[in-house]
């Protein structure tokens, strides 16, 4: 599909077209948003390092399942659905897919909270892999079209710096609700029979589904913005999305290599 030139906007003021200015105060709005989101995958990412303790001793999971739920499962959904919601992300609504991307996160990590073994929490962390393999191609897709050439390093770099902010934070915040608890509750077990372990769950979980409506108000710029060039969605990009996926899946790859 060939890119038609934007022929309202000079060469002095690339990017501005119909109320969007690439560059301006909003693109650094935008940008802090993403950051926030950015940041906050690391608390969903990283909460079953602070509760691995209790969580294991309440769920009888063995150090191996503790270790294949925590990386081996997140890392393997990650691989697997990353490519896919990349080729989604290049033709959809990026404000919409990082909404949908922190919603789903933030509903599996509360899942978690949830379980009453090892499958239902396997499951839920690959629900939270699967949201933040969609959530950062989109954002680097958004955050390309609202800022120039000159300052998407600029931007990437503040964006990334929300991984720090995560890691930091994360570890901050789950012990900080486990304190809290704790202080209520001293056996651990309190209101609704919740667990100390799932209480951090849902209190890191919560958060994130205000932080997905908040994500959803931001504007969408025209594909190509930055650059000049307005580029139209592409036209079936779920079923774009699901032809990468099979041709990644082990079984489906196979099926498809056989045809050829």
């Amino acid at each position: 599909m060939t890119a038609e030139p934007m022929d309202t906007v000079d060469a002095a003021a690339p990017g501005q077209r119909s109320g969007f200015k690439v560059g301006g105060a909003y693109a650094w709005y935008v940008l802090a948003v993403a950051t926030v989101i950015c940041a906050f995958s690391l608390f969903d990412r990283q909460v079953l390092s602070i509760v691995a303790v209790p969580l294991q001793a309440d769920l009888h999971l063995s150090n191996t399942d503790l270790g294949t739920v925590f990386g081996a499962v997140f890392a393997i959904f990650y691989a697997l659905f990353g490519i896919p919601l990349g080729k989604l992300a290049d033709g959809w609504n990026r404000s919409w897919l990082l909404a949908i991307a922190i919603a789903g996160w933030s509903l599996s990590t509360m899942l978690g909270g949830l379980a009453t073994g090892f499958v239902v929490l396997a499951l839920a962390r690959s629900g939270v892999a699967v949201g933040e393999a969609l959530a950062n191609p989109s954002a680097y897709s958004l955050l390309s079209d609202w800022f120039p050439k000159k300052q998407r390093a600029t931007a990437i770099a503040i964006y990334s710096a929300g991984i720090a902010f995560g890691l930091g934070g994360s570890i901050y915040a789950g012990g900080k609700l486990l304190d809290v608890w704790h202080a209520h509750y001293p056996t651990g077990v309190g209101a609704f029979g919740l667990h100390d372990w799932q209480a951090v769950f849902l209190g890191i979980g919560a958060p994130g589904l205000l932080i997905a409506l908040w994500a959803a108000t931001l504007k969408e710029p025209p594909r190509g913005l930055s650059d000049g060039v307005i580029q139209p969605n592409a036209p079936h990009p779920v079923k774009a999305a699901l032809a990468e996926l099979f041709a990644v899946l082990p079984i489906t790859c196979q099926l498809r290599l056989m045809r050829l």
